[in-house]
């Protein structure tokens, strides 16, 4: 079976397993946790974008598009059925940023409230597992301070907690994007488990490597590269959009994203770029980046740049390299490595939907812009798969259950005193 696969809900086998996911956006990790093994009973957000884009791909899957403070969990448990304790996982990225103790704690803080509800629903459920995706950054806010207060509230609400950086190339998304992750086993359990899954691509382990930092070949090898991920998509101009394939897949990734689908093409929208980015671009070859400009096509922001700056502006993406993280700027050639590898223009939705491994049956809806935030703001599908998969495994006893925590660069003491692993040698 082809390992990169993704299949609408109802064309999976029954699961044994229940998730509720809140903070889902375009549901990147709702389709990978349903992939994974899991009936998922809820997804929640409050965009109305992503609620249109989840009704339309996922019909089968219940969604709430409300405010996380206005979900009540007596509710959530009288229409899923659901007792206290019986939900196996709650996953969401609620953001954490707020939530610290730098100086003095800010009840006010909207973000801080956001992860309090989180975590309040987390308390009323008392799910097995609790899985918090957040951006890697949050590791290193207040010296740590961010993570002691974040495990303590996974703590307090009754779960041992470990936190791990994750590749996402490392799991079979063409893209080298780090996220944080949180994973929380209910104290009674007795879980001895991290809960996050062994790499399948690469050479390199759990926290081997690290963002801003050379990535040798060989630790590269086995990624997916921009070639096996979108090589296949029709030529399209700048500021156009096709909608039929003009060619046949060639990469197992290429055929895993097309499957299912014979002509017809979604949100392969490239965005209109102004002549002056188009001159920039069209005097870039594969690899070279806004250092390679002559001084007269430069923004006179950039023209007393130091060279060693800002190295990935306007950078034209390599059909032999790994695509750089998605972000909702992907449009911008400024914001980064988003330049297509042969044609004068930045990637196209579906493009940065392919490297973020949503298969191409899924449809993003609403206006241009809200496309780009949900592709951009999305967890990787297949980063999500691994996750959920591993922790399936744990809670069905499949998954070795004596597995040490992965390796971290960061000191986090709350972590190591909530740990269910502090006192292994």
């Amino acid at each position: 079976m082809n390992p990169y696969l993704l299949l609408r809900p109802s064309e999976l086998p029954s699961p044994k397993l229940t998730a509720i996911e809140l903070f889902s956006g375009a549901g990147g990790m709702t389709l990978g946790v349903a992939n994974a093994g899991f009936q998922v009973l809820l997804s929640s957000d409050i965009d109305a974008a992503c609620s249109e884009t989840h009704t339309h791909n996922l019909p089968e899957i219940p969604f709430a598009r409300d405010d996380i403070h206005n979900l009540d969990t007596r509710r959530i448990k009288r229409n899923t059925g659901l007792r206290k304790g019986e939900l196996d996982v709650l996953f969401g990225g609620p953001p954490c940023q707020g939530f610290s103790i730098i100086g003095a704690r800010r009840d006010d803080d909207p973000r801080n409230s956001l992860f309090l509800e989180y975590m309040r629903i987390a308390t009323d459920l008392a799910p097995k597992a609790v899985v918090i995706e957040n951006v890697p950054g949050l590791a290193t806010l207040g010296r740590g301070k961010m993570l002691t207060a974040v495990g303590e509230a996974f703590s307090n609400a009754g779960y041992n907690v470990s936190g791990a950086e994750l590749v996402a190339a490392q799991y079979g998304v063409p893209q080298m994007r780090w996220r944080y992750f949180f994973i929380g086993w209910r104290k009674d359990l007795g879980i001895r488990h991290a809960g996050f899954p062994a790499p399948t691509h690469g050479s390199s382990g759990i926290g081997d490597l690290f963002p801003n930092r050379t990535i040798s070949p060989e630790e590269e090898a086995g990624f997916i590269n921009t070639a096996d991920a979108i090589g296949d998509l029709p030529h399209v101009d700048s500021g156009c959009c096709e909608d039929s394939y003009s060619g046949k897949p060639t990469s197992i990734y290429q055929k895993a994203m097309r499957h299912g689908l014979s002509e017809e093409l979604w949100n392969h929208y490239a965005p209109a770029m102004s002549p002056a980015n188009l001159a920039r671009i069209r005097h870039l070859a594969p690899g070279q980046d806004w250092r390679d400009l002559p001084v007269e096509l430069l923004p006179e922001g950039m023209k007393r740049a130091l060279r060693k700056d800002h190295t990935r502006r306007y950078r034209r993406m390599r059909w032999d390299g790994i695509p750089r993280s998605i972000i909702t700027r992907f449009r911008d050639p400024k914001s980064g490595e988003y330049t297509h590898p042969a044609q004068d223009r930045t990637i196209t939705i579906r493009e940065a939907a392919r490297i973020q491994s949503f298969p191409d049956w899924y449809r993003f809806m609403g206006g241009y812009s809200q496309q780009y935030d949900q592709v951009g703001n999305a967890v990787p599908v297949l980063l999500a798969r691994a996750i959920a998969r591993e922790i399936r495994g744990v809670l069905l006893g499949e998954s070795d259950v004596t597995g040490l925590p992965p390796k971290t660069r960061y000191s986090i003491p709350s972590m190591v005193q909530t740990s269910l692993f502090a006192n292994t040698a």
